[in-house]
């Protein structure tokens, strides 16, 4: 008995002489609470998401919203896939810039919502989309796990619902809206509260890496990018899990080793290998300018906007006023309560600390900028890793980890430094989160833009269902590709999946290389084809009739078929028929 006492008293006070980050004993809080702060942190999300325009893009059935420019990628990937039989790799949309193909990972269209909606179309109606959902769900759990990220240095609700709607003000990630699949920062915080999270003993550090297996996966049906960053944050949760003696090297190399092998097998899956691959110019134009952090670029109301290259969009990192007021209230914290500054766990973070400073520095590209002027070129340094940088061009992205740390950090640290006087740390928050709000210029939102979708609307089309299989403009249209007329691209594109017929032309992050030989063609290779509609451009329409095409005028455009059709949709041509 006495060898138990001992025992149970030296683990206890093993327990209190070291460094935690987590709230003293003294305060706790019910689990009803705790659940209520995170739903209300989740509230905060969505109100801002709605602040930004969400509302009107929040129903499924409404679609026009998204016949811009990427977003119409977006929309028409999911389309096609919707049309096309199931196959390998899963996604694949065959009759999408047919014949080459396309699918729904090299439109950014979200490959886990596409599959998992997909089963579904026969009860969906055809006017269908999930992208405002996903937007909504991502500002949704950007609150509850910046909620639970605050749970971790104190169970006080009020400082969970304001740090978490804190986090979903990011900047960054309303500028982010025309990308919607990169929309998913909740992800890096996800990873994070993993990273600083307590975990007691093996089992727990099981799970934990259990769960950075589930967000890899849901990253890598999203969008490589997240991979990209949230692998690093895996090896380091693992290295964490090693340096605390809670899991073995080989277990921890053996199932992160599991993680990476998961991430390339769904990559394969959604097809993300292959074809084009994902590699292409703009690595060192795409980058993250050394001022991100405090650069509005036209998103800020309190802080001046400062010089950036052209393309370094991609590398936006503001962090907002509010935080960065929150910033300087955690320095002042530090300073204030330098003592038990001293006794936190920051061995914790400095796996993670170390990785997010990497990609920052990966953000910052080759060709290194100071308010968008070169200050070194480290282009020896990324020489041989030019296939790695030409498929994560855009490496302005990874400073993103960097912005999400250094608010995470000035939350937790101000809330566990003034846990004796909670108020203090709610009026930072407050102050913080009222700053950021008025700070970020809501108007700047793509979702507040206004879309004018053009569709088509004669009856005439529908006699296409049936004889014909393929709707083609001529010559293509394919953005950065070939001549590319949105509104009639994306009109076309509808009709023809309203009527279930392949279609060539469109927008896609990746596209095939043939595509470029058709951009100034005179007729189609192998000539005309019976089962395809032609919508030809005027100055094409010519070599169409010298080739003995039949054409006419449908709803104001000139379309041709195979001189020998005589189906109803040819004989329209009747009405209006060029010769």
């Amino acid at each position: 008995m006495r060898g138990t006492e001992a025992d149970a008293y030296s683990r206890r006070a093993l327990s209190e002489s070291a460094p935690s980050l987590s709230p003293p004993p003294a305060v706790s809080t019910s689990h009803r609470a705790l659940v209520v702060a995170r739903a209300l942190a989740v509230l905060g999300g969505l109100a801002w998401f709605l602040w930004l325009g969400g509302g009107p893009v929040l129903p499924p059935t409404r679609i026009d919203w998204m016949m811009r420019e990427d977003w119409a990628a977006h929309i028409f990937g999911w389309l096609f896939f919707r049309n096309a039989d199931w196959t390998l790799p899963l996604g694949s949309a065959p009759n999408h810039f047919y014949p080459y193909g396309s699918s729904v990972a090299l439109t950014d269209g979200n490959p886990w919502l596409a599959v998992l909606f997909k089963p579904l179309s026969p009860l969906l109606p055809v006017d269908f989309q999930y992208t405002g959902p996903w937007l909504a769900l991502c500002y949704a759990l950007m609150g509850y796990f910046g909620a639970r990220l605050v749970e971790l240095v104190s169970p006080r609700p009020v400082p969970m619902v304001l740090g978490g709607t804190l986090l979903a003000l990011s900047p960054v990630m309303a500028a982010r809206f025309s990308h919607p699949t990169l929309c998913a920062h909740w992800l890096l915080l996800a990873l994070l509260w993993l990273n600083l999270r307590d975990i007691p003993d093996a089992r727990a550090a099981a799970r934990s890496l259990g769960l950075a297996a589930l967000f890899n996966a849901i990253a890598s049906g999203t969008h490589p990018y997240w991979v990209a960053m949230l692998m690093p944050l895996t090896l380091t949760l693992g290295v964490r899990l090693v340096w605390s003696r809670k899991l073995g090297p080989a277990r921890v190399a053996a199932l992160c080793a599991g993680i990476a092998v998961l991430d390339v097998g769904l990559f394969a899956l959604f097809g993300y290998f292959g074809g084009s691959g994902l590699g292409a110019e703009g690595f060192g134009d795409f980058s993250a300018d050394l001022a991100t952090l405090v650069n509005p670029m036209g998103w800020g109301r309190l802080l001046p906007d400062l010089p950036a290259a052209p393309r370094q969009g991609e590398g936006f990192g503001y962090l907002g006023a509010g935080a960065l007021l929150l910033g300087v209230a955690a320095c002042v914290s530090l300073l204030v309560h330098r003592r038990e500054a001293r006794t936190l766990d920051w061995r914790r973070v400095l796996p993670a600390a170390v990785v997010v400073l990497l990609m920052a520095v990966y953000a910052l590209s080759s060709r290194v900028t100071w308010l968008g002027q070169p200050v070194a070129d480290l282009g020896g340094l990324y020489a041989p890793l030019t296939k790695a940088t030409n498929a994560f061009r855009a490496s302005g992205r990874f400073v993103w980890p960097l912005n999400y740390l250094l608010v995470v950090g000035a939350v937790l640290l101000v809330v566990r430094l003034w846990r004796g006087v909670p108020a203090v740390a709610v009026a930072a928050l407050t102050v913080a989160l009222a700053v950021q709000a008025y700070d970020v210029r809501e108007e700047k939102s793509a979702l507040l833009k206004p879309v004018h979708f053009q569709r088509l609307t004669s009856a005439d089309w529908d006699a296409l269902k049936g004889p014909y299989q393929h709707l083609a403009l001529f010559p293509p249209q394919v953005q950065w590709v070939c001549r590319y007329d949105e509104p009639l691209v994306n009109a076309l594109a509808f009709q023809a999946y309203r009527l279930k017929l392949t279609f060539n032309s469109g927008y896609a992050s990746r596209t095939p290389e043939a595509l470029a030989a058709e951009c100034h063609a005179r007729l189609p290779t192998g000539g005309l084809d019976a089962s395809t509609a032609y919508v030809v451009l005027p100055q094409q329409v010519r070599p169409f009739l010298d080739a003995g095409a039949r054409c006419g005028v449908v709803e104001g455009l000139p379309v041709c078929v195979a001189g020998g059709n005589t189906d109803a949709f040819a004989q329209g041509f009747a009405l209006q028929p060029i010769r």
